[in-house]
């Protein structure tokens, strides 16, 4: 056997072919098609490593056919670590057969935080040249049909901030008696497209007596490059973030975005090579909390504002079982007066966005988007709430698409509604 692959063996052979995950796989179940299930992919990386099979594009787009929502992992009785073993599959795969021009352009473009960041700014001064208000101010549309992401098929995508969190906040927020000291991670889409929601967080922050600092240097988590395969992307920017991070003297890394909480807290640990850095992310990592994690612990405030509302709850998969947290946001959503709570059917289940996957694969995408929808739905719900921006945009575009009048905000944007500070 090659040595490339004797990493993949230890979960290889614990793949006892039962078939659970096809009873979890939202793709599976969209596409019907036993190649997209954890299992199919098993076997077809069990032929690379036996020679059998080739690392071939046609390999890579089936690799790629998953939204890493850990359901089979959870789900699988033999404890195979799918998620795993699929990213070191799809680095494999980049190495040998490169990424899509766009992608990697995207990605390296990544590296370089200054021009990323005043890209997205002109982007937001000129978006209006290409794209038109969606009805409802649900975001945008295309003013053309454009053949990528879904624009052909009138995706609503949110528009840019005219103006990104980090400009709109200095970077050490202070409060008259701090009883802790936190660095607040933005991530990407919290700075530049939900930067209301980012603002909520930091007002929650500074109510629980909170110093909070916005790391000026901070760049991507590096999620959609690593999980796309380009480990030197995805590596560069985890450990610059580490290093950042470690600067400070910090109680706690807080988060508002599930992506970049389970990119911090585990899966920097599979992608840091440099053994220094990998010590300060070992220490780092006990201290990332998601912001409904970090109010549950310090206590919810007493004397909570009414929210006349009723609210259902979307579980993101990189907040449920990438980072564990569940109860949290249900527990800050029941303790507010007024809200009436209905838990809605498969809470936990994808919604379908899975980062890049819904760009390359937007029909399957809508599909597994319209079942989270038609059980939200049926509670009869007024609001959505969720923690992850990337499922706040597509579940929005599906809300748009279906001309729902259902709302999504973020956790955090209705407890700081609750504690009277917006």
């Amino acid at each position: 056997m090659d040595k490339k692959y004797e990493a993949w063996q230890n979960q290889l052979v614990k793949c006892i072919r039962c078939g659970t995950c096809r009873s979890v796989c939202p793709v599976f179940q969209a596409a019907d098609n036993e190649n997209t299930t954890a299992r199919g992919k098993v076997r077809l990386l069990e032929a690379v490593s036996e020679g059998k099979l080739p690392l071939t594009p046609e390999l890579q787009q089936r690799m790629g056919k998953c939204l890493l929502c850990k359901a089979c992992v959870n789900g699988c009785p033999s404890g195979v670590k799918t998620d795993e073993l699929f990213l070191s599959a799809r680095k494999l795969l980049a190495d040998q057969n490169g990424l899509p021009l766009a992608k990697k352009l995207a990605f390296t473009g990544l590296t370089y935080r200054k021009l990323f960041d005043l890209g997205l700014k002109m982007g937001a001064v000129f978006q209006g040249v290409v794209f038109k208000e969606a009805p409802k101010g649900r975001g945008k549309l295309a003013r053309i049909p454009m053949p990528s992401a879904g624009l052909s098929q009138r995706r609503i995508i949110p528009p840019l901030a005219s103006a990104p969190l980090r400009t709109r906040l200095p970077e050490t927020n202070t409060v008259s008696s701090p009883k802790v000291r936190v660095a607040f991670y933005t991530g990407c889409m919290l700075n530049y497209i939900y930067p209301e929601a980012g603002e909520a967080i930091v007002k929650i922050l500074k109510a629980h007596d909170a110093e909070v600092v916005i790391p000026a240097k901070q760049s991507c988590c590096g999620t959609p490059a690593f999980t796309s395969g380009d480990y030197q992307v995805g590596r560069y920017l985890a450990e610059e973030n580490i290093k950042i991070l470690a600067d400070g003297d910090y109680d706690d890394i807080v988060t508002g975005c599930a992506s970049c909480g389970a990119a911090l807290k585990h899966e920097y640990g599979n992608i840091i090579e440099d053994p220094k850095v990998k010590q300060l992310w070992e220490k780092i990592s006990k201290k990332v909390k998601d912001i409904t994690e970090f109010i549950v612990e310090q206590g919810i405030k007493q004397e909570l504002r009414e929210v006349k509302a009723k609210i259902t709850y979307h579980d993101p998969c990189h907040l449920v079982r990438g980072m564990g947290v569940s109860q949290q946001p249900r527990q800050l959503l029941q303790a507010i007066p007024g809200v009436e709570y209905a838990e809605m059917k498969d809470a936990a289940k994808c919604c379908g966005a899975g980062g890049t996957f819904s760009m390359a694969h937007y029909e399957i995408s809508r599909t597994i988007n319209d079942w989270k929808l038609d059980n939200a739905e049926k509670t009869g719900a007024a609001i959505l709430a969720t923690g992850c921006s990337a499922c706040r945009m597509h579940i929005t575009d599906g809300l748009g698409q279906r001309s729902s009048n259902m709302k999504v905000l973020h956790t955090a944007e209705i407890i700081a509604k609750a504690y009277g500070l917006n």
